[in-house]
């Protein structure tokens, strides 16, 4: 879907922005660019549609070379969604989601049944949203307008520069499990920049670690949790890591125990399953892909041994950051 080639950026006064990048990244897979401040990940992101065009290198998108396409075009045909949303405050909701659409030369009947089948994606009755206009949304109705705008022409390939940066932690939840579910659903390419490390281990297939320009490390998350190539990708993953000798206790003094069937004890053979040596932001990382509440925890034979419940994740996540908190400001004193 999308091939970096040797791909370095240089502005005039020679600050150099990515150096020598070589990434593909596959049909259909969510892939996260992290990093510390100034390493290059939003260059890197805004190089694909041309928004900054690459020094040297070659950057294909579907096969072609990006620089040998007319770059409005390009642009149309990929979805770009940012954290300052940018919805035109005196058109409506119907009009901001379909104005790709309008520029593509869609008829008005088309763009408006479009507009109908994407609001309920994101829980927004178009009967009772299509009309009003962004100042009468909340910031997350807003970002919510801003991923179907990219949606609407049906981009294979859609950007997401931290689209949920300056969000509420509940509404970012949401709207991450959200866009991971639409992005699975539809099997879109989702290339995401974040500098938040417990976003990419929620939605990304693939993380690219970046540095000075250059990438560090590129994998799974699993990958870079418990096999980090350097020092600095083990410092980078911090608390996320797993001890090993405590990963599998992690789960269970979490789950519930299965005790007896009755009617107010879900059937665990229903719920998504884990392992029991998982860690937990894998664990909240499949509650998000299938929009569930609760899991069931399974040992090494596959046989079910407890339940898990959002509520229990999310408590000891947040128990983990106070620590961590709390070790900083320690440090600092």
């Amino acid at each position: 879907m999308i091939r970096f080639d040797n791909v370095s950026k240089v502005y005039p006064g020679g600050g150099t922005a990515v150096k020598g990048l070589h990434l593909e990244v596959e049909p259909g897979e969510f892939v996260c660019l992290i990093g510390p401040s100034g390493c290059g990940k939003t260059t890197t992101l805004k190089m694909i549609n041309r928004l900054q065009e690459p020094t040297s290198g070659t950057i294909y998108v579907s096969g072609k070379d990006i620089m040998k396409q007319d770059p409005v075009q390009l642009r149309r045909g990929i979805g770009y969604v940012i954290q300052q949303i940018g919805l035109f405050p005196n058109m409506t909701i119907g009009e901001n989601i379909a104005v790709v659409l309008k520029l593509l030369g869609w008829p008005k009947e088309k763009r408006r049944q479009r507009v109908d089948d994407l609001l309920p994606l994101v829980g927004m009755d178009a009967d009772q949203y299509r009309d009003r206009y962004p100042g009468q949304l909340s910031g997350g109705q807003q970002q919510r307008v801003g991923v179907l705008r990219a949606l609407a022409a049906q981009p294979d390939l859609i950007l997401m520069d931290e689209p949920f940066g300056a969000l509420d932690p509940i509404t970012r939840d949401i709207l991450q499990a959200e866009v991971k579910q639409l992005q699975v659903k539809l099997s879109k390419t989702i290339v995401f920049v974040t500098h938040d490390m417990e976003e990419a281990l929620k939605l990304a297939d693939r993380i690219v670690l970046m540095k000075d320009g250059t990438i560090l490390q590129h994998g799974t998350p699993d990958d870079l949790l418990k096999r980090p190539a350097d020092e600095f990708v083990e410092r980078f993953m911090g608390r996320y890591r797993p001890k090993e000798e405590t990963a599998d206790a992690g789960i269970r003094e979490l789950m519930l125990p299965l005790g007896g069937r009755d009617a107010s004890r879900p059937d665990p053979e229903r719920c998504p399953s884990i392992e029991a040596g998982c860690t937990v932001q894998e664990a909240m990382r499949t509650m998000f892909v299938a929009d569930a509440a609760l899991l069931t925890v399974r040992d090494e034979s596959g046989r079910p041994v407890g339940l898990l419940t959002r509520e229990r994740l999310v408590e000891r996540l947040n128990r983990e950051q106070g620590q961590e908190q709390n070790q900083d400001q320690e440090q600092i004193s």
